[in-house]
């Protein structure tokens, strides 16, 4: 996996953890509504290769 996409990995993990963030703050259909809907955009992009997930990461 290069450099860029790994970035780019991350970025997604880290949008998608805000989004939770938020809806753990403020329940509400709102916020539920734009988890799934980001969850579900990192699962078409890794479904279809437009997002490359490595197999193992180190977290720092």
């Amino acid at each position: 996996m290069s450099k860029a996409n790994r970035l780019d990995w991350s970025r997604q993990v880290t949008l998608m953890n805000e989004r939770i963030k938020s809806f753990q703050a403020n329940p509400g259909q709102e916020q539920l509504d734009a988890v799934i809907a980001q969850l579900q955009a990192y699962a078409e992009a890794a479904r279809s290769g437009g997002i490359e997930i490595p197999a193992q990461f180190t977290v720092n």
